[in-house]
């Protein structure tokens, strides 16, 4: 991101030690007498380049950098000062003013709206053509040039109607109608459907969701009377809509990365007193705000102890204050031990306990905090040796990193004949309450997939959809069932994944993914000898049992599409209890990592439909190959040019030796031990080696 020097010098008094280009910045055809008017400020400037990360965009803009720069150097001691940019306060009453109306809540947070008469497009004076040529920007006009500089100086995207272009006097915020074509001002017709937000009047489309006005709706020289929108709209539909359509603007950047509903009424205010400045006219104002769910700050708990321990470092609490205050972060109470303060909206970026941290050594100095010189190494977590307990909140957590979150359902449900299917596949009988409270809850759950399903249904129906493509959950909770007369209860661990089926653009596929998620929580716990069976699960299809000394340990598989429509869910259940005794009585071993390198080999085969891949994987393991280090499936084909009755695998094998360098002639032996062995063994035809 570019940034003027001299741009900035107008916010804070700094004098900054960047290397200074003298440029003379001049309109086309301008005399060599009148060069001398322009002020050595303008004329002397500096660019600084300066990354920012997506997070911070209170930073993306003159304003953001000078007020950040101001809190680090007004807590090291230097003399100075922060100049907010002025603003008009006073409102002129006038008839043109435009409502405004909010349909998409959700989608657009706050919208202000100001209308602007008796203005001129004209040619923009030399200051302000001289401030955006130094950023790289092209001026335009008065007006469409004093929005480019309040959008670079405050980090806030405005666009800009023609008032007697707007139909009824009305913008509506709205999604758009389905086949909606849309000229936009690049001269790209786009076709818009339900889910993309428009800012239109009461006939037509006026924008797409700020970021690109309609080819209609431009400025012209005869205009006297302009609207000015100024909106904060969710980053997550902005973004869809951007990479949906290929709109890459300024505004959509912006937009993107989060705005601060606080800032878009100022940003009118500041653009009116810009306007009024460079016009010199008597122009008429009014502003229209309308924000139906006001957002307020959040307030986060900070731990004098948190932050030693995560510093390394003592800092007195009254510089932990001066450092809050110059963030403009307000301390909302405290005491001996603990501060509860308020975040400004501006910093989306902090959210937790730990951010608030970061940016108390971000002032405070990273080059203050001591390093040892001594190296520490923590003792390896005796994991296998922890209770139950212990054992749950390790594995648990995997889950929430993985972005799965907790669900705890209802233990008591109501019965179906997907839940009787269930129980006489596993020779289960149910578990009746003789005087239930609700008649919809008269039996003993008997699976966690049920509660998980309406879980999933009741999230479906009430969260917007751009948040819930994916829902991840997972419960661990008890089941209760009768076997042989006993009553029986057990704990398992159930994982479940949404993905909805009309997704265009499909990310990941959930059946894969989710056995990953099972496979890490096997090597995280120690578990390496486990077998794969296909299952004849009743209500999963394609489904897989998951041994581990020829007892079952896991069920997964994909729901059966009757079960629940237009849902693709796929679901994992583990008995937690087998788990638990599995890691308990594991050992800690080491192995240390080979220095000689890995070599690969494939292999494809073609065989009898019915040999899976984790039957050639056992065969092979069985054979005791000490270089054979891993066997993995690289490609799976069935269908034309092959019979029926068979499939083509390609597999690959990963040679190692942890004591020399395998040569190509122990590497060949290998491989014609293996394929002699899948020929004897499973009748396999040797199609391709490479």
């Amino acid at each position: 991101m570019k940034i003027s020097y001299n741009w900035l010098k107008k916010y804070i008094s700094i004098d900054i030690n960047a290397e200074k280009v003298s440029v003379i910045l001049t309109d086309i055809g301008l005399p060599v007498k009148s060069i001398k008017k322009i002020i050595l400020d303008e004329v002397e400037d500096s660019i600084l380049d300066v990354e920012v990360t997506p997070n911070r965009t209170d930073a993306m803009s003159h304003y953001g950098i000078a007020r950040d720069l101001y809190a680090f150097l007004k807590f090291r001691g230097d003399t100075v000062h922060l100049s907010k940019p002025v603003i008009i306060n006073e409102e002129t009453n006038h008839h043109n003013h435009v409502q405004v109306f909010i349909q998409e809540n959700i989608k657009c947070i706050r919208y202000s709206g100001m209308s602007i008469s008796e203005i001129r497009i004209e040619p923009s004076p030399h200051w302000l053509v001289s401030r955006l040529k130094s950023i790289g920007i092209k001026s335009i006009n008065n007006i469409m040039d004093v929005i480019s500089f309040v959008m670079y100086e405050l980090g806030q995207p405005i666009h800009v109607f023609d008032i007697d272009q707007i139909e009824e006097k009305k913008i509506i915020i709205k999604n758009a109608e389905k086949n909606t074509y849309f000229q936009s001002s690049d001269r790209i017709t786009r076709k818009l459907d339900e889910e993309d937000l428009i800012i239109c009047d009461a006939k037509k489309p006026l924008s797409i969701a700020g970021i690109i006005n309609s080819i209609q709706s431009n400025l012209h020289v005869d205009t006297k009377r302009i609207f000015l929108g100024s909106a904060c709209f969710s980053p997550v539909v902005i973004r869809i809509i951007g990479k949906k359509h290929l709109i890459k603007t300024e505004s959509q950047y912006l937009f993107e990365r989060g705005i601060d509903p606080n800032q878009t009424a100022y940003a009118l205010q500041r653009t009116a007193f810009l306007i009024k400045s460079i016009t010199k006219r008597k122009t008429y104002f009014h502003i229209t705000d309308v924000y139906p769910s006001p957002i307020y700050p959040s307030i986060i708990k900070l731990r004098y102890n948190k932050i030693r321990n995560v510093l390394g470092k003592e800092i007195s609490k009254n510089k932990i204050k001066k450092i809050l205050s110059l963030l403009e972060i307000v301390i909302h109470s405290e005491n001996n031990k603990y501060l509860f303060v308020c975040v400004p909206l501006y910093r989306i970026d902090v959210k937790r306990e730990i951010d608030l941290i970061e940016e108390i050594l971000r002032i405070y100095g990273i080059n203050k905090i001591k390093i040892s010189d001594r190296v520490k190494i923590s003792p390896l977590p005796n994991f296998f040796y922890k209770t139950e307990h212990q054992i749950q909140k390790i594995l648990l957590e995997q889950l929430i990193c993985y972005g799965f979150q907790e669900i705890i359902s209802s233990t008591m449900r109501n019965e179906n004949k997907y839940s009787t299917l269930l129980n006489s596949f596993f020779n289960r009988e149910e578990i009746r309450i003789i005087n239930p409270i609700n008649q919809n809850y008269k039996l003993m759950r008997s699976s966690l997939l049920f509660g998980m399903i309406d879980c999933i249904e009741y999230n479906c129906n009430r969260i917007n959809y751009y948040n819930n493509s994916n829902i991840k959950f997972f419960e661990i909770g008890k089941i209760y069932y009768k076997q042989n007369d006993k009553f029986l209860e057990k704990t398992y661990l159930g994982i479940v994944i949404l993905q909805q089926i009309e997704k265009k653009h499909v990310e990941f596929q959930p059946f894969f993914y989710l056995k990953g998620i099972v496979e890490q929580i096997f090597q995280k716990s120690g578990i390496n000898n486990y077998t794969q069976i296909f299952s004849k699960h009743p209500l999963l299809e394609n489904s897989i049992s998951m041994l581990y000394n020829n007892k079952n340990l896991v069920e997964l598989g994909k729901l059966k599409n009757n079960i629940l429509k237009k849902k693709e869910i796929v679901y994992a259940e583990i008995d937690w209890e087998y788990l638990i005794s599995i890691i308990q009585e594991k050992k800690i071993t080491y192995v240390p990592f080979s220095k000689y390198p890995t070599s690969r080999r494939d292999l494809s085969l073609l065989i009898d439909n019915t040999i899976s891949f984790e039957k050639i994987n056992q065969l092979i393991r069985k054979k005791e190959n000490h270089v054979i280090k891993k066997i993995q499936i690289y490609d799976f084909y069935e269908g034309e040019n092959l019979p029926k009755s068979k499939k083509s695998y390609t597999v690959s094998f990963f040679f190692e030796s942890q004591k020399e360098t395998l040569t190509d002639k122990i590497i060949k032996n290998s491989m014609k031990e293996i394929e002699f062995f899948l020929k004897k063994e499973l009748k396999a035809e040797i199609r391709e080696k490479k």
